[in-house]
């Protein structure tokens, strides 16, 4: 009926000026749908094109875990290789504000969890609080001018801390055979993984002083991921409620920053940060990103006062351990008995990445082939 009416309408007013008028404004009308239905195609095919062609084939090899001896952790880096920083302009962060979309099991799943916690919050037990996270759509890595430096899209949907505590029970049995491990991931790459499996993006931040002392910590007992395991100095994971600017998409630097005042209490002006890799944890389907940030003026003595002094987050670290920010201190820290099984995932690749920034890929790797064959 609105059809028929707007022709009839039409045909009445179609004489003279009113004509031209009325022609005007229906132009521009049309003008606009078409404009926003164009800029959705093209954003489509873009996207599709980026897929099938800007990824290209010497690219990262998505294969290969790190290994550093008889060291190895599940993590590939995906983009970054210590040499050269990620400029914060080559990164772009893109949000699609939709929620994943969890299968009806799940959705049990963290229902049963939301209730447990709610049990906990009333009885006054530790219980874990459901902020507004993030969850990987999409890493879009491509090459761009004459010296081919990287240039990084992050596609985000919205997730929320329960969805990503029921994603991680991946031994659970499913009811109809087999656990979230054997039908979402395994034999899998990792890009055709569901994206409600990758239910979270973390940031992992090296501290170093300016006296050149590597910061290491010992996760706390009470979170509820890598507990009690040896990581970088700081690490957070994208929140919405904290990160989003404006409502707008997060800033992967400034999200470190938040990480590094609220886990260390280092501001913004005592330290320069670099964006070092973009990586993923492939038991745990978690991507991330690892940074390095060097401080200007404060020594380890500094640093070791500086943590008696009260931190917003400093539940979240039991311990910490200060290292030798040279190559091969470093490296036989890491290889060291009582740390090669208790790693945070990301730690080691960090680290060795944090050195190769420092002090070149080839003295690193020369380094480490001596403390592997165990010279004294």
């Amino acid at each position: 009926m609105a059809i028929v009416w707007r022709c009839k309408l039409w045909d009445t007013l179609a004489s003279g000026p009113i004509e031209l008028i009325s022609g005007a404004v229906v132009g521009l009308v049309l003008g606009a749908l078409f404009e926003e239905w164009l800029k959705r195609q093209i954003a489509s095919v873009g996207r599709l094109l980026r897929r099938l062609v800007l990824r290209r084939p010497d690219g990262p090899d998505l294969g290969r875990e790190f290994r550093l001896g008889p060291l190895h952790v599940p993590v590939r880096i995906l983009e970054g290789d210590g040499v050269h920083a990620i400029h914060e302009g080559e990164v772009r962060v893109l949000v699609n504000p939709v929620n994943v979309r969890l299968p009806d099991e799940l959705v049990q799943w963290r229902a049963e969890i939301a209730a447990e916690q709610a049990r906990r919050q009333e009885v006054g037990e530790p219980y874990a609080w459901n902020g507004a996270s993030y969850a990987v759509e999409d890493l879009i890595i491509e090459r761009v001018g004459s010296h081919e430096s990287p240039a990084v899209t992050l596609i985000l949907k919205y997730c929320d801390y329960y969805t990503f505590l029921a994603t991680q029970m991946f031994d659970r049995r499913l009811r109809g055979g087999g656990n979230l491990r054997s039908r979402y991931l395994d034999g899998r790459d990792s890009r055709d993984v569901p994206d409600f499996m990758r239910s979270c993006f973390g940031q992992n931040m090296a501290v170093v002083t300016a006296d050149n002392w590597l910061l290491v910590s010992c996760r706390g007992e009470e979170v509820h991921t890598a507990r009690g395991l040896w990581n970088s100095s700081a690490n957070e994971s994208l929140s919405r409620d904290k990160d989003s600017i404006n409502g707008g998409p997060p800033s992967l630097f400034q999200a470190a920053r938040r990480g590094l005042r609220e886990e260390l209490h280092l501001l913004p002006h005592q330290y320069g940060l670099q964006l070092l890799a973009f990586h993923e944890v492939t038991t745990l389907c978690q991507w991330g990103s690892l940074f390095l940030a060097r401080l200007h003026t404060m020594s380890k003595k500094d640093v070791e006062e500086h943590l008696t002094r009260g931190i917003e987050d400093g539940w979240e670290h039991k311990d910490f351990d200060y290292v030798r920010f040279e190559p091969e201190p470093v490296l036989r820290y890491l290889l060291r008995e009582d740390r090669r099984r208790n790693w945070g995932p990301a730690a080691p690749v960090l680290l060795y990445l944090s050195l190769v920034n420092a002090y070149g890929r080839q003295r690193v790797d020369a380094a480490a082939a001596h403390v592997l064959r165990g010279s004294p």
